[in-house]
């Protein structure tokens, strides 16, 4: 029986997604949870797990293209109905050789095309068919190859029993990075799945929103000493403290004082959304392209949680392994450049969201404090928003206090 997989919702309002990768081709076998493929929503990928044990018999689709949510994904002949298979097998013209070879290559005849007489399959057309068993591949060496774009289909595998290896991916990534290359040297590489959907949201929003970015500067040196403070505690909890939790605490505070800056304009209703709620995005660098989710009611949880989510959520990006969910539902994002280096940034509205805040590079500056020098541990603090929606006023305001908690920082335990 053959079973018609639609492409479920798999993000709040999520009306289509970009097939980025397929882990099947036709003829592979699949079981219930293993990855059909890799499918780009807002913005990021997203595995697809297979609902049903069975074998591929089409795939909708095509690296590149674009599904409606509900529309057809993959058919898979459903396990369990033994009988039909093995009538259909039957029924093949084969020699009894032929079909001794089709069992051991793990070949179901019914989907061999015969070039015998009568449609009757030789031993030659065995060579052609595609193998029922599937690649060989653990799901970490599956999304490694998603992410590099790798077809594991094509790859030689030299693990042990057949199994494509880490090594392999590497190797076929680097092969086919050598891509075609012009007579004048360019080189053109296809711009699809998640660098083309951050480019189409990076837009968008530079057409929409009216954006402005203010800059100041921070005194970190007293949020340090409270996290050198409470880092055994964190370390107890099994979570390492970075200055990042705070910044996210200090972050809801200020949201709760200026409500504009928590919300969004429905330009449709020609009304100003505030939100009730502090889901805060982070921007993450994953292996294929920058994605944002966020921590939800971030206002409801104490550093050591935030520390602790912050954590998990970094980590199940970078491993390719986000939801949908975690990804939707953002009140105002985060993005921390300092670790790279730089004193200004200009970052682009998560648009519909109405603010990003952009952290710079964290080092020790001369400041005067008290009428004499003092070398302290300084940030820049760089808030881009939409002007449609606050004006500049709003912002200093905005910044002054997110700034007052940062340099109080007990204020947020």
């Amino acid at each position: 029986m053959n079973f018609e997989f639609k492409l479920p919702d798999i993000g709040e309002g999520l009306v289509e997604g970009e097939i980025v990768k397929w882990f099947v081709k036709a003829g592979d076998a699949v079981r219930e949870n293993d990855p059909l493929a890799a499918v780009l929503t807002d913005k990021a990928e997203v595995e697809v797990p297979s609902p049903k044990t069975g074998t591929i018999v089409k795939l909708f689709g095509k690296p590149g293209e674009k599904v409606k949510v509900h529309s057809p994904l993959v058919l898979i002949e459903v396990a369990g109905n033994e009988t039909a298979p093995a009538a259909k097998a039957a029924a093949v013209l084969a020699a009894p050789l032929v079909r001794k070879l089709a069992k051991d290559k793990g070949l179901d005849l019914a989907r061999v095309a015969g070039s015998g007489p009568q449609g009757r399959v030789l031993a030659g057309d065995l060579e052609a068919a595609p193998s029922s068993g599937g690649v060989k591949a653990t799901p970490a060496v599956k999304a490694l190859a998603a992410a590099l774009g790798v077809d594991l289909s094509r790859v030689k595998a030299t693990g042990p029993g057949g199994r494509v290896a880490e090594i392999d991916v590497r190797a076929a990534a680097k092969a086919q990075a050598k891509a075609v290359v012009s007579s004048a040297g360019d080189i053109r590489t296809p711009f699809v799945g998640i660098r083309r959907k951050i480019a189409e949201k990076m837009s968008a929003s530079k057409h929409t929103v009216a954006d402005v970015t203010h800059v100041d500067e921070c005194d970190m040196t007293a949020l340090l000493a409270l996290r050198d403070e409470l880092k055994p505690q964190a370390a107890k909890r099994g979570v390492k403290l970075t200055f990042l939790p705070f910044i996210l605490k200090a972050l809801t505070k200020a949201l709760q004082e200026f409500a504009d800056f928590n919300s969004s304009l429905d330009e449709a209703a020609g009304e100003l959304v505030v939100k009730r709620y502090y889901n805060v995005g982070i921007a993450v660098a994953a292996p294929q392209g920058l994605v944002v989710p966020n921590i939800k009611n971030a206002d409801s949880k104490d550093i050591f949680g935030l520390a602790a989510e912050i954590a998990a959520l970094a980590e199940t990006v970078r491993a390719t392994k986000i939801e949908g969910a975690a990804l939707q539902g953002g009140t105002i994002t985060i993005t921390n450049i300092g670790p790279l280096g730089g004193l200004y940034a200009n970052p682009i509205v998560n648009h519909p969201e109405v603010a990003i805040l952009a952290l710079m590079k964290l080092q020790k500056r001369p400041v005067v404090r008290d009428g004499r020098v003092a070398i302290r541990d300084m940030m820049n603090l760089c808030l881009s928003f939409d002007h449609r929606v606050v004006d500049g006023a709003d912002a200093a305001q905005f910044m002054n206090t997110l700034i007052r908690h940062l340099e109080n920082p007990r204020t947020l335990l």
